[in-house]
């Protein structure tokens, strides 16, 4: 058997393996029937759909010619994930603004073609629509700029609308910091 087109074969089997990790997973679960699925009904149908694409992937690549495999970069990889690590790290202190800012900078960064002025557009744009989505449409209660700025959500006649709100302790502590 001659692999054609390696990059979908080991598609396959990256499929192939989170159906098996799936499957482990889920087999504590109860199946249930169609009509009245239990837990492990889902994660079992899903696996299936994982299992079957990546065994047509597998076929696949045996069948078509394709292009090789690029070399693996490890560098970005590790940059994004210390994006991600980074993001969580920062959130609580330093706000969803600032931790979004990171994250998307220092992703963009990994990447090969980055420019600076299209990853703070990036941000900005990211920024927006994350406040916009868990904030007004959600409702949820985030940090928008650390100990120093919380975005409330409100909610007049069924509208949430979004509310500002200074903490007096943070608002003195970072006086104190500046003007000391």
């Amino acid at each position: 058997m001659r692999i054609g087109a390696p990059k979908d074969f080991w598609a396959g089997v990256m499929f192939c393996g989170f159906a098996a990790v799936a499957i482990f997973t889920a087999r504590g679960y109860a199946l249930g029937t169609a009509g009245k699925m239990g837990p492990g009904y889902f994660p079992l149908l899903l696996a299936a759909l994982l299992a079957a694409l990546g065994a047509t992937l597998i076929a696949r690549s045996v069948v078509l010619t394709g292009e090789p495999v690029s070399r693996f970069h490890v560098v970005p990889l590790a940059v994004i994930a210390a994006a991600v690590c980074l993001f969580g790290m920062l959130i609580e202190p330093l706000g969803l603004v600032v931790s979004l800012a990171v994250l998307t900078l220092m992703s963009a960064w990994a990447g090969a073609q980055f420019r600076l002025a299209e990853g703070l557009a990036l941000a900005a744009a990211l920024i927006v629509f994350s406040v916009g989505v868990f904030v007004y449409v959600l409702g949820l209660v985030l940090a928008f700029l650390g100990a120093i700025l919380v975005v409330r959500s409100v909610v007049i006649a069924g509208e949430p609308v979004g509310r500002l709100q200074l903490r007096p302790l943070a608002v003195i502590a970072a006086g104190v910091v500046l003007f000391a």
